[in-house]
C-alpha cells in the first residue's frame, strides 16, 4: 500500500508476475467495446419501444397491459446500460491492475446497481413478451393456460430473488466496500449462477412456445414462418442468456472483477435490450403493415379514403361526415389471419345538403323543392390483408 495513502496511486489488485500496472494507458478494448455496446441498446430499445408507443396510440388507439409492462422494462433497460456506462467510468473493461484503487469501491457500486436492476427488467421483459403470446394465441386455451402457469412460475422466482440480491451482504455497503468494513456476505457466485440459469431456461421456453403455437394454425407455410420469425425473434436473446450463464462460470474467483464482470454485463445488456426489441416487433409489424396499406391505397385510387393518423380505420367527408370504425392491426389481428388473408370492410356515411358538390343524388328534390332535403351515401370498401 502507498505510504501517503494516496489510492490514485496503487493498483486496485496486484498485478500478475511480469506484468507492470499502467494507469496511463491501460488495455481499452473491452471498455469501449462496453460504451458502444451501452450506446446500441439504449438507441435501439428507444426507437424500438417509441415505433411501439405510437402504433399503439395511434393506430390500435388504446394500450394493453403488455404495453406497460414493456413501458417499464424499456425504463429499467435504460437505468441498466447508464449503470453500465457509469461503470466504464470507473475502470470497467480495464484490468483491475491497470485501475487506481481509488476507483474500485465506486467500481463495485455500480456491480451492485447492475446486479440488482438485471433481476427485474429481464423479468418484465419476459412478462411482455408472454403477454402478448396470450393475446395472440387467445383461442388456445391450454396453451394460454401454461403460459399464464409460467408466468406464476417466474414470478415465485423473480419476488424473492430481487429481494436477495438487495440484501446479499449485511449491511449491505460490505458489498462494495468489502476488507475495509465489518460484515458479511451470501454466496455471490452461487446467486448470480443460479439466475443466470433460470435466465437461460426461461428465454429457451420463451422461444420454443411460438413454435409448438403455430403448429395448430392453419396458414400457409411462408405467414407460419413470419410468425415465428417475430415471436422467435428471442432466439437472440436466449443466445445472449447462454453466453453470459457461461462467463458467469468462468468469472467465480476471478479476481480481475473490473474487466471480467464487465464481460458478463455486456451480453446481461445484449439480452434485455434484444427482449425488449422482440416485444416490439408485433407493433412493429402493424405499423409497418399500416403505411403499406395506405401507400398500396394511394397509389391504386389516387385519394386516400381514410385518415391514418387515428387508432381505427376511419372513412370520413370533409363537410359532414360519420365515420364507422372498425378497430384493426392488434397484434392478433397482424400476425393471425385468414388463411388467403382477412378482409377489412370500411364503412363511409356521407351527408349533404341539397345542392352539394359531392352528393351525386343533388338533383332529386322532395315537397316539390319547398323543404330541407338531407341525402346520405353509403360505401363500402373492402380490402383484402395478405
Amino acid at each position: 500500500m502507498a505510504e501517503n495513502g494516496d489510492l490514485s496511486v496503487e493498483p486496485g489488485l496486484n498485478p500478475p508476475p511480469g506484468i507492470t500496472s499502467n494507469f496511463e494507458n491501460p488495455e481499452r478494448s473491452l471498455n469501449q467495446w462496453n460504451i458502444v455496446t451501452q450506446a446500441l441498446c439504449i438507441s435501439l430499445t428507444t426507437v424500438f419501444f417509441a415505433l411501439r408507443m405510437y402504433t399503439r396510440k395511434c393506430i390500435h388507439g388504446n394500450f394493453n397491459r403488455e404495453d406497460w409492462t414493456c413501458a417499464l422494462a424499456w425504463l429499467l433497460g435504460i437505468g441498466y446500460s447508464c449503470t453500465a456506462i457509469m461503470m466504464g467510468e470507473y475502470g470497467g473493461g480495464i484490468h483491475q491492475w491497470d485501475v487506481p484503487r481509488s476507483k474500485v469501491i465506486p467500481f463495485n457500486k455500480t456491480v451492485y446497481g447492475t446486479m440488482v436492476l438485471y433481476g427485474p427488467t429481464a423479468f418484465l421483459t419476459k412478462v411482455s413478451i408472454l403477454l402478448i403470446l396470450t393475446r395472440v394465441f387467445t383461442p388456445y386455451n391450454k396453451m394460454v393456460i401454461f403460459i399464464y402457469t409460467f408466468f406464476g412460475l417466474l414470478l415465485a422466482y423473480y419476488i424473492p430473488a430481487i429481494i436477495i440480491k438487495i440484501r446479499i451482504c449485511s449491511p449491505i455497503s460490505h458489498f462494495w466496500l468489502g476488507d475495509l468494513s465489518d460484515g458479511t456476505c451470501l454466496n455471490e457466485g452461487a446467486i448470480i449462477i443460479a439466475d443466470a440459469i433460470i435466465s437461460v431456461i426461461s428465454d429457451l421456453i420463451i422461444l420454443v412456445l411460438p413454435l409448438f403455437l403455430t403448429q395448430s394454425l392453419q396458414m400457409p407455410v411462408k405467414k407460419r414462418v413470419r410468425i415465428i420469425c417475430i415471436l422467435g425473434a428471442g432466439g437472440l436473446a436466449c443466445a445472449s442468456s447462454i453466453v453470459r450463464l457461461v462467463l458467469i462460470i468462468q468469472t467465480v474467483g476471478n479476481k480481475d472483477q473490473t474487466f471480467s464482470f464487465v464481460r458478463v454485463n455486456v451480453w446481461g445488456n445484449a439480452e434485455v435490450s434484444i427482449g425488449i426489441v422482440c416485444a416490439c416487433l408485433p407493433a412493429l409489424a402493424a405499423f409497418i403493415n399500416r403505411i403499406s396499406q395506405g401507400l398500396a391505397a394511394d397509389k391504386t385510387s389516387g385519394s386516400r379514403d381514410y385518415e391514418m393518423g387515428g387508432g381505427m380505420s376511419h372513412s370520413m367527408d370533409p363537410t359532414n361526415g360519420i365515420t364507422h370504425n372498425g378497430e384493426t392491426g392488434s397484434d392478433r389481428d397482424i400476425l393471425i389471419t385468414h388463411p388467403q388473408g382477412f378482409l377489412k370492410i370500411e364503412t363511409a356515411v356521407r351527408a349533404g345538403k341539397r345542392g352539394d358538390r359531392r352528393n351525386p343524388r343533388r338533383d332529386r328534390t322532395s315537397f316539390n323543392g319547398c323543404g330541407i332535403m338531407k341525402t346520405v351515401d353509403v360505401s363500402h370498401t373492402v380490402s383484402e390483408y395478405r
